[in-house]
């Protein structure tokens, strides 16, 4: 397997797996398992406030994270998916970093508007919001991904000049 199709399926695994966590703590509570729901919730406070007004609810509970991180998730897994059928992997092309930066807008402007009391930020504004975002974010890191690696990669199998037959270090 080549190194850019390697570098994009552990972007995909590691996307599924991620989403898989997020729903895991409302399914665990559902069958009684509450202190394994609570211990898998825990791990993702560092990365958000978490309050259940603000979560999406399966089966009673609420998922690991907000409906605006549980957007954005799940709409990179599904950006990451797509991936392969608008773009090749093997010869990934960087878009401007703008690109992300307008994806972004509609999330800072949902804020924003909430903050100052334009209008109402919803589950159905976060989720929408999040969920532009995480679609159009796979199309900038996995390319930027793959040719890290593949930089990384073709740098370490250089061999040093200093340790190269015929060159001292004089």
């Amino acid at each position: 397997m080549s190194l850019p199709r390697l570098t994009y399926l552990v972007i995909a695994l590691g996307a599924g797996a991620w989403c898989a966590l997020l729903v895991l703590p409302p399914l665990l509570a559902h069958l009684s398992l509450g202190g394994a729901a609570e211990l898998i919730a825990s791990l993702f406070r560092p990365i958000c406030h978490q309050l259940e007004e603000r979560s999406v609810m399966l089966f009673g509970y609420p998922m690991a994270v907000c409906s605006r991180c549980s957007a954005i998730y799940v709409a990179f897994f599904a950006g990451t998916l797509l991936y392969p059928v608008i773009r090749k992997v093997e010869s990934p092309v960087m878009p401007p970093r703008w690109v992300l930066v307008v994806a972004l807008v509609p999330v800072v402007l949902d804020v924003l508007a909430g903050i100052l009391g334009v209008h109402a930020v919803t589950l159905t504004t976060r989720l929408w919001s999040g969920a532009l975002f995480g679609l159009v974010a796979p199309f900038v890191i996995i390319p930027a991904a793959i040719e890290g690696i593949v930089q990384l990669v073709s740098r370490s199998h250089r061999t040093p000049v200093h340790q190269q037959k015929g060159l001292s270090d004089a």
